[in-house]
């Protein structure tokens, strides 16, 4: 049925601008597509009506356009002919077999796959039920439409035509008078009762009385991942919420029911006789975060909580007398939603009238008998990829959700090796990890900028990647072999210098790791060089 194959990798110092191809990464962030590109070469290009299969993260995606790839990405190539309005359905099923690609190495991976059946619906004559494949999407896609129609009318953005007063405030933008004030003159801190629970207890997604979400630091998902009792919880709506120990300060905009867990905080505006907008609050939102969400804030260089940033001052257009202009805000966001979203309005209108007249027009015809579905072998044939890009350094959200959930995504880590005994016991004894630097083989020399940001150190043991420890970063500082030596290093061909990390052992349990094979992925994606450190950042 189908038929997998690497994909052609290339430098991508290769690439040029245009929006003629796509080009393909092993993250499912953006379905996978890193940037748009112009021809490069005939050689490396994938054909359109394919799927890519980014390896990391085992996540597929149709491709309507000629693509080229990045390291660990493989393209599917469908035998049969498939129906323009089944393709997604086909998308569906074959990342359902994502949860049994993930439990096995990269070097598995074909034997798996190619042993994996699926489920289609068939016909009478039990052959593969196209109709009822295309039938399904186009209501499926009606009923989305339909709920897009609905949002798009109760936020007033139908009409996205812009007013004069938008015009106008557009207009003014560039002249618009501006003020500094100070945070704590304008919000309060809102009180909350504290809940006595630890977010590893509570549950990610909402599951019974466990309905209501909780704020912590995480930036991940506004920092609400996980769902407390709605019981005896402070619950709140329409404010600020901003983390106050993380390595990223950024507030956000609240307009749904929410409680706080730890590690963060929410503020209100402070004049209890004017009620502020939505719209009004994304304005402040953005203009907070100027003076917040800062690159020189982390975990080592806390921003503080509402002691620190209440003396803060944020910029705000002003009236004549010195005010907040709340009208102005209210104006200038309206009128940019409406520019974003006309694309959107636009879409929704031409293809709900389609899609509607697609499915009135199937209503009429003879209902098709839907039998038990049948499994079907992939009948697939897998061959390695060709690594493109630097290894030693990924986004978090190149990972499986579990994985960031398990570290909290917010945080700079670096997974270490130690690559025979006498390494791991001199790393207890001292509590230190060294890195190389310079130029050599393995340095991290150019991620000098993530050293300070780091707060986590996961060690595996080259021979036996299962066995993981953890520790806290305390502090690094670079240390020539000389230093190294006098403290007994098991080395006896020392590089010139290393960055050397002080380390505090921590109780943390890491088994979900081990089942996840994290630790052999990344060797196998930098098989040559085993146990290179590599970063992991937000």
């Amino acid at each position: 049925m189908f038929d997998i194959q690497s994909t052609s990798s290339f430098n991508t110092d290769k690439l040029v601008d245009g929006d003629d191809y796509d080009y393909i990464t092993r993250t499912s962030l953006n379905q996978g597509v890193l940037q748009t590109t112009g021809f490069v070469n005939k050689d490396n290009i994938n054909s359109a009506g394919t799927w890519s299969l980014g390896l990391l993260q085992m996540d597929f995606f149709y491709r309507k356009r000629p693509w080229y790839a990045g390291q660990f990405v493989r393209k599917v190539i469908p035998k049969i002919t498939i129906p323009d309005d089944a393709k997604l359905f086909f998308q569906t099923v074959l990342n359902m077999q994502k949860p049994v690609l993930l439990q096995v190495l990269v070097r598995n991976v074909d034997d798996t796959f190619r042993k994996a059946k699926i489920y289609l619906p068939q016909t009478s004559s039990s052959e593969i039920d196209f109709a009822f494949m295309e039938s399904f999407m186009r209501e499926l896609e009606e009923s989305r439409l339909r709920e897009l129609e609905a949002y798009l009318l109760a936020t007033d953005l139908n009409d996205y035509r812009l007013s004069q007063s938008d015009k106008s405030a557009l207009n003014q933008f560039m002249n618009m008078n501006w003020q500094e004030f100070r945070i704590g003159d304008l919000f309060a801190k809102i009180s909350t009762v504290k809940l006595h629970y630890k977010a590893k207890e509570l549950p990610q997604n909402p599951m019974g009385k466990y309905s209501l979400p909780c704020l912590t630091s995480s930036f991940m998902n506004q920092g609400l991942n996980y769902y407390a009792p709605r019981e005896r919880a402070t619950i709140l709506n329409n404010v600020i919420s901003i983390p106050s120990n993380s390595d990223v300060y950024r507030a956000y905009y609240q307009s749904k029911d929410f409680t706080v867990l730890s590690d963060a905080y929410a503020i209100h505006w402070k004049d209890e006789s004017t009620k502020i907008s939505s719209k009004q609050y994304l304005f402040m939102v953005a203009c907070i975060n100027k003076v917040t969400d800062l690159p020189g804030y982390s975990y080592k260089n806390k921003l503080g909580g509402w002691n620190v940033v209440k003396d803060k001052y944020i910029s705000l257009p002003a009236t004549e007398e010195g005010q907040p202009n709340l009208t102005v805000m209210e104006q200038l966001v309206f009128a940019l939603q409406k520019i974003v979203i006309a694309d959107v309005a636009k879409y929704t209108a031409r293809n709900l009238k389609i899609t509607r007249s697609v499915v009135e027009h199937s209503e009429g015809a003879k209902v098709v008998e839907l039998h038990p579905p049948v499994k079907y072998n992939l009948d697939v044939k897998i061959e390695s990829t060709i690594a493109a890009e630097p290894f030693e350094c990924y986004k978090w959200e190149r990972f499986d959700q579990s994985i960031i959930d398990f570290f909290g995504g917010d945080k700079t880590i670096l997974i270490g090796c130690t690559k025979d005994k006498r390494q791991q016991e001199w790393v207890l004894v001292h509590n230190i990890y060294n890195v190389r630097l310079g130029r050599t083989k393995g340095s991290v020399e150019e991620h000098r900028d993530m050293f300070d940001r780091i707060s986590l150190l996961v060690l595996y043991e080259l021979d036996k990647p299962e066995r993981l420890t953890a520790f806290k970063v305390d502090g690094h500082q670079t240390m020539d072999n000389e230093e190294l030596k006098a403290l007994g290093y098991p080395n006896l061909y020392l590089r010139k210098s290393y960055e050397t990390f002080n380390i505090t052992p921590l109780e943390m349990d890491l088994s979900s790791l081990v089942k996840q094979h994290l630790i052999e992925r990344l060797i196998e994606m930098n098989s040559k060089d085993k146990g290179t450190p590599v970063f992991i950042e937000p």
